[in-house]
């Protein structure tokens, strides 16, 4: 006892001593300090959250928009987005830090969002939403391929398993598909150019988001990628079947769908994303942001009578497997 109360004294020195020093090298951490860095975590944990909630519905609502083409869906969605985050970007005086960076590369950076958001509607037009989901996230891929070319960050052994993995879940996707079509392989394709294209992009404004807040980011490219899908959705207009024309298609259904599209996965899930990497740790962000496929396939399931094939279940899952390996890697 005595021998435990002159350890416990000497501990009781040392915590003094510590705390007495201020340094920045070993600063103290007092218990509201621990306190606030476990609620800042438990913050962006329930950001992170909602925000997968919010994407979830992206798939849903571009199936509930499918009167229009796929190019106007992805025009409509960038524009409602901008739209709404404009006032507030530009109240916090963000836009200044846009022009600073130049709008030619956010016109490189829009161009590529333009091709991910349109290859995303195509893949759904073909194929089912458990097909196209997990594609997209191969994203994550394609990104730790394009990083290790192009800026020499090698892969480590955990990606590489995972990189394995996702083909694997791939082959299980597609190789077992009892139903298997041209129609669905054209799906399947474009929902790999949409991963490609999300790759691209977020390896070309990797830097440029350090430097630019949040909404001056979202805004410059999502308007930016707006314009490069505004010639395609207006020669799709106005290639529309007669009798009911460019405008007859756009039913109260579907612009609830584009408004809602525009809304939770652009302009709200995106933005909560954003914000729960400031509060958490992003590969805790990314590897929760995942569940984006689970909860689109359950969305699809309820909503519109999409029941996933067993093979599909089980090659989207080996697939989210090996994603978690790379980011986790």
């Amino acid at each position: 006892m005595k021998a435990e109360r002159i350890r416990d004294d000497r501990e009781k020195g040392k915590m003094t001593v510590d705390n007495q020093r201020g340094d920045a090298e070993a600063p103290a951490l007092t218990l509201p300090a621990a306190h606030q860095r476990r609620a800042l975590s438990l913050s962006g944990v329930g950001l992170t959250l909602l925000a997968v909630l919010s994407v979830s519905t992206s798939a849903l609502f571009v199936r509930l928009a499918g009167q229009v083409s796929a190019y106007e869906i992805a025009f409509w969605r960038l524009v409602i987005a901008s739209t709404v985050l404009t006032p507030p970007m530009l109240l916090r005086g963000e836009w200044h830090a846009v022009r600073t960076e130049g709008l030619r590369r956010f016109a490189v950076y829009g161009l590529t969002l333009a091709v991910h958001f349109i290859g995303y509607n195509l893949g759904l037009r073909y194929a089912p939403v458990a097909h196209v989901m997990p594609l997209v996230y191969t994203s994550t891929i394609f990104l730790a391929l394009l990083s290790a070319v192009f800026l020499h960050e090698p892969l480590r052994r955990l990606q590489i398993v995972g990189v394995v993995v996702v083909i694997v879940g791939i082959g299980v996707l597609a190789g077992f598909e009892p139903h298997l079509t041209p129609r669905l392989l054209l799906g399947d394709a474009w929902a790999i150019v949409s991963a490609i294209a999300f790759a691209f992009y977020s390896l070309l404004g990797r830097q440029t988001r350090e430097r630019v807040p949040l909404l001056g980011y979202a805004v410059g490219v999502y308007a930016l990628a707006a314009l490069w899908t505004a010639p395609f959705a207006l020669a799709a207009a106005l290639r529309a079947p007669l009798p009911l024309g460019a405008l007859g298609r756009y039913t109260p259904q579907v612009m609830l769908a584009l408004l809602g599209l525009g809304l939770l996965p652009n302009a709200i899930g995106h933005t909560l994303y954003n914000a729960s990497v400031r509060r958490v740790h992003p590969a805790v962000a990314n590897v929760l942001f995942t569940q984006e496929v689970t909860g689109a396939i359950v969305l699809a399931w309820l909503f519109l009578g999409e029941v996933p094939s067993p093979n599909a279940l089980v090659g989207a899952l080996i697939m989210l497997a090996g994603i978690i390996m790379v980011l986790l890697g």
